[in-house]
């Protein structure tokens, strides 16, 4: 057996090593962060031929209907900001169509009703969302889309210019992208043209609303929203109709 002396030089010998060692083999901090959503493609979009989007305005879905009517994609508005009093509120049926749409089978993308005036409440609006988002369980397939367009009565927001508009739009995308999600913007071809300066937006998606046989936007836009008035089964009334170029 070793004696004392000796055991005590071989641990000093091998704890040397060690340190030499591991100063030669610098080790790779561990990652902490979680990996991001990897961004979607145009090429994504074209596996989906028939959408629609919804909110609390359409009721109770049956989704199993919806699905089988042919409905292979839906935008879902998870919430809004008051048009006057600016509060932050989730669609009171966000949850269950998320939740119902995901089950049958319907790919999803969420939308959020912007009266955002500065671009800190567009990035606490784009927050919020992924807040609900997280909240709701569901994997959203598609992107997170600010809706921008005029609000009901005297809105916070009807009043900005484009620059500012342009602003806060460019803020939420920017937010959204950050947090490892696909942004886009929602407007009608009037909006697009008149309250936006789309020379500074070029990096988004567009879902343009224009109820017509065609689209007559001349950016680059990915989604059409073609018409208010649409009919599917699993869903009472009307509905507005979607489809990606």
């Amino acid at each position: 057996m070793l004696s004392s002396v000796r055991r005590r030089r071989v641990f000093a010998i091998v704890l040397a090593f060690l340190v030499v060692a591991l100063a030669c083999c610098p080790v790779h901090a561990a990652k902490t962060s979680k990996s991001k959503t990897k961004q979607i493609s145009v090429a994504e979009f074209k596996k989906y031929k028939k959408g629609i989007d919804v909110s609390c305005f359409q009721n109770d879905i049956n989704w199993e209907k919806v699905r089988k009517a042919g409905v292979d994609f839906a935008f879902i508005r998870a919430g809004y900001r008051g048009s006057s009093t600016g509060k932050l509120m989730e669609d009171t049926t966000f949850k269950k169509n998320i939740k119902g749409a995901t089950k049958a089978g319907v790919k999803v993308g969420v939308y959020f009703f912007t009266q955002a005036t500065t671009e800190k409440e567009a990035r606490e609006e784009a927050n919020y969302t992924i807040k609900l988002i997280k909240a709701s369980g569901c994997k959203v397939n598609l992107p997170i889309v600010i809706d921008t367009e005029a609000g009901v009565g005297k809105a916070r927001a009807d009043k900005l210019s484009k620059e500012q508009r342009t602003k806060v739009i460019k803020a939420f995308c920017d937010e959204v992208k950050k947090k490892g999600y696909t942004p886009m913007i929602y407007a009608s071809t009037s909006w697009l043209n008149n309250k936006l300066d789309m020379s500074k937006l070029k990096g988004y998606y567009v879902w343009c609303a224009q109820y017509n046989k065609t689209c007559t936007y001349k950016g680059q836009y990915q989604c059409w929203q073609y018409t208010s008035s649409g009919k599917v089964d699993g869903i009472k009334g009307r509905v507005d109709m979607n489809k990606f170029k």
